[in-house]
């Protein structure tokens, strides 16, 4: 099972230390949306100028470039693998410039990704060209492509022409590099400006969305995403970097340095604006967990306020990182054999909490041969209403993107559907 280097304590930002080639496989978890800034392969010995230096263009070993067959075997290998945690509506930005934005592009479009906007970024402050060779690079490109082709994605397109003044906003974003107070906790050599992380996840995501970046240095992601009420997921190799992120989400929870920070993010016309939109976004629905029951055993479950799900995911891997079952806010149970009719058994309760636990740490389960169990405890006592004993439809309860639920439900594991979905399913039963 994986172990975070890091979880937050209102757990809405989890890191992970390694090489995301290994870890990715081993999530099981789907995504809303990926922020990637992989190696630029740009390490070439040669010199630029930061706030007046002369310096080395040189970021590290995981920079230098290995030819063009390195590069787009890495580019190929990592995108494959975040596609596969990837909701069937998730949509994914990736940061580059000359050095790797040309190989991203063409693998995207090989994996079968839909390219939605190439944005370029525009900085307003760019160091000057050192070798008066060339123009001065002032650019960076970010993709934007979802993962189906034939899948809606989200898109806030009133937000993002409110910011522009009324109008469509265009795919060239002229924002800052990161200023001075966004070196707090000491910075990465390659950090991302709030401005432009916070742009992107508002353009792309909803409310409690969860964002996972696979190369995170100081996860300036994961800061704007839980400045902008997301949750996050970061991966990254270097621990030092690692202790960077931990420091700068530690700042932020206190609410006023947040609110501080909210405050001074570019690409809003007030100070206050970015605070005040985000009241106004609508809360997230709530999300309810399907549990199968035997109708014998119902009788047992009335003298207690838990339930067992079985912890087991895609290859029998259980992952420390929370699953879409961890967010349920409701349980209900339903029965019935496989290839017949399954219906509600009126059973049903409000979710106290969900907690992962080993089959040693559960009293009668230590012989199970299922290993891992997700404890679910309730607010009170199961409450029991006979007129929701209706037939499951699971056109109702699913959506037609929802396929991974979908696929749990039918394997009798831990599945997600949505309150009003419920609602709807009873009174169309």
């Amino acid at each position: 099972m994986i172990k975070p280097f890091f979880v937050s304590e209102d757990k809405d930002f989890y890191l992970l230390n390694g090489d995301c080639m290994e870890l990715m496989p081993q999530i099981n978890h789907k995504f809303d949306m990926i922020f990637a800034d992989p190696p630029y392969f740009l390490s070439n010995n040669g010199l630029s100028i930061q706030s007046g230096k002369i310096v080395s263009v040189n970021k590290g070993d995981w920079d230098k470039s290995k030819g063009f067959d390195y590069v787009n075997d890495f580019n190929r290998k990592w995108l494959k693998q975040v596609r596969n945690i990837m909701k069937e509506d998730a949509t994914i930005w990736i940061s580059g410039t000359m050095h790797n934005i040309f190989s991203i592009g063409q693998l995207l479009t090989e994996l079968d990704f839909k390219i939605l906007n190439v944005i370029t970024w525009k900085k307003t402050n760019p160091p000057p060209n050192f070798s008066c060779r060339y123009f001065t690079f002032s650019t960076e490109q970010i993709i934007w492509a979802r993962k189906n082709k034939n899948v809606p994605h989200y898109f806030n397109y009133d937000l993002m022409k409110k910011l522009n003044g009324n109008k469509q906003m265009q795919d060239v974003w002229e924002l800052p590099a990161i200023a001075r107070w966004e070196k707090s906790c000491t910075k990465h050599p390659t950090q991302k400006p709030l401005s432009v992380l916070t742009r992107l996840i508002l353009a792309s995501t909803k409310p409690n969305a969860w964002i996972m970046d696979p190369f995170a240095g100081s996860s300036t992601t994961g800061i704007a995403a839980n400045l902008s009420n997301r949750r996050f997921l970061g991966i990254e190799k270097e621990p030092n970097f690692l202790e960077i992120s931990k420091a700068r989400k530690l700042e932020i929870m206190n609410s006023d340095t947040a609110n501080l920070y909210r405050s001074k993010i570019n690409g809003f016309t007030t100070k206050t604006e970015y605070g005040n939109y985000l009241k106004e976004e609508p809360k997230p629905k709530d999300k309810v967990a399907l549990g199968f029951c035997r109708l014998k055993d119902i009788p047992k479950l009335k003298d207690t306020n838990k339930f067992y799900f079985h912890a087991i995911g895609e290859h029998n891997k259980v992952t420390g990182f929370p699953t879409e079952i961890l967010d349920a806010k409701w349980l209900y149970l339903y029965q019935g054999e496989k290839n017949q009719e399954q219906t509600f058994t009126g059973h049903y309760g409000q979710i106290k909490k969900i907690v992962l636990k080993h089959k040693l740490d559960i009293e009668g389960k230590e012989k199970s041969r299922t290993e891992f169990y997700y404890e679910v405890e309730l607010n009170d006592n199961f409450i029991f209403n006979d007129k929701i004993r209706k037939p499951l439809k699971t056109t109702i309860l699913f959506d037609k993107i929802d396929k991974d639920n979908l696929s749990l439900f039918e394997r009798y594991l831990p599945s997600i559907t949505y309150l009003d979905n419920i609602k709807k399913n009873v009174l169309e039963a």
